[in-house]
């Protein structure tokens, strides 16, 4: 079974001249824990965890006033706080594939590009639980009948 069965389609992205402050919108209006960083043909280059997010910002979260804290999330870079080179496989890779660079990389996700390395989908480590949790229900289901 091939990625593409599981990725998640619908992707929040930013690039690396985006702010912190939108950064925080992103993680704040979606459910991800993970958004890419593209370049202008839609390639990803780099990739903002949550944990990647609270790092950056926990310095001054503290000890800073608000309107501070407002200065540096505007003035902050994804670029200053993305990881990168970012790992990519193409739609077809087979899930058992992915789960072992995953393991193998100590990464949580992998972004999944088309033949031209545009973003198409996301796979994250609990992706790739939930299709294994599915299938042993399924069978388990199959050998009570």
């Amino acid at each position: 079974m091939a990625l593409a069965s599981i990725m998640t389609r619908k992707v929040q992205v930013t690039t690396e001249d985006a702010t912190l402050a939108s950064l925080r919108t992103l993680f704040t209006d979606s459910k991800f824990q993970h958004v890419p960083v593209v370049n202008s043909m839609q390639q990803p280059i780099g990739i903002v965890s949550v944990k990647d997010y609270f790092k950056a910002v926990s310095s001054v979260i503290d000890t800073a006033s608000q309107s501070t804290i407002e200065l540096y999330m505007q003035k902050r870079k994804v670029a200053q706080v993305m990881s990168s080179p970012v790992f990519s496989v193409p739609a077809d890779t087979g899930i058992l594939q992915a789960a072992s660079i995953l393991v193998e990389r100590n990464i949580s996700c992998l972004l999944v590009v088309d033949a031209q390395k545009r973003l198409i989908g996301i796979v994250s480590w609990k992706d790739i639980m939930r299709r294994i949790v599915q299938a042993q229900q399924k069978k388990q289901q199959e050998q009570k009948k």
